[in-house]
């Protein structure tokens, strides 16, 4: 399962708990898998990101950075940060608005000054879980129900003929009471597509495709109707090629 993983780098004890504190529980309200760890000082943070240097798994996927830390800055952390790694998220915090200007040279995705707008934190907070989070996981919400599922366990998706719909994992089913359209905007990007008024198929487990159906690479045939059939050829023809 995917995990959502953060760093909160701040080197006011209230400040700092208080931003782990209410991250952890958005992430925990919104059921997304996650870890947090809290530094003191950019040499801390550094010298954890050192460690993970040369993994395949990035340490952290979101960094909140303070600007003004004893001896280095945030943004001196921020600027070595971006000339080997363009991909973790940076949000800053300061009480000098002075610095805003600067972090578009480091591409940080919001900056925010303290007293901290505590709505703004969260909306960056989850854009950016969405952004990396659904490459690799797919997230189901209706009302206080949600359900999470990595998108390499899905086959694909049918109508269940009782206003909800069966997902088909490699093993097993969910079941979740949301229409296959509604499905369809959720999953909108990524490799689930719809090929049929009752079906949605992931074209990562496609084989082939005939005059009818989507073989999938376990043999299963998803039927295509003509309505689709068109959009399914360019569709396969791009993950193909992709």
């Amino acid at each position: 399962m995917y995990q959502y993983r953060m760093a909160v780098c701040e080197d006011d004890e209230t400040v700092r708990e208080g931003i782990c504190g209410f991250c952890d529980r958005i992430l925990t309200e919104e059921q997304i898998p996650h870890q947090i760890a809290a530094f003191s000082s950019a040499e801390e943070l550094e010298a954890c990101l050192a460690e993970n240097r040369g993994s395949d798994e990035p340490a952290f996927h979101l960094l909140i950075l303070d600007i003004l830390m004893g001896e280095k800055t945030g943004m001196e952390l921020a600027m070595e940060l971006r000339e080997e790694d363009d991909a973790t998220g940076i949000i800053f915090i300061t009480g000098c608005e002075e610095y805003m200007g600067m972090g578009y040279d480091v591409q940080a995705i919001q900056f925010l000054v303290k007293p901290l707008n505590w709505e703004k934190l969260k909306k960056a907070l989850l854009n950016d879980w969405r952004k990396k989070g659904r490459q690799d996981l797919l997230l189901i919400k209706k009302g206080r129900q949600s359900l999470q599922l990595p998108l390499s366990e899905i086959l694909y998706a049918e109508a269940d003929g009782n206003h909800g719909i069966r997902i088909i994992l490699k093993e097993g089913e969910e079941g979740f009471p949301v229409s296959l359209s509604e499905l369809e905007e959720m999953a909108s990007g990524g490799p689930l597509i719809r090929c049929h008024n009752s079906y949605l198929v992931n074209m990562n487990q496609v084989r082939r495709l005939d005059r009818q159906n989507f073989i999938l690479q376990n043999g299963k045939k998803i039927p295509i109707s003509r309505k689709y059939l068109k959009v399914c050829q360019e569709k396969l023809v791009s993950s193909i090629n992709r």
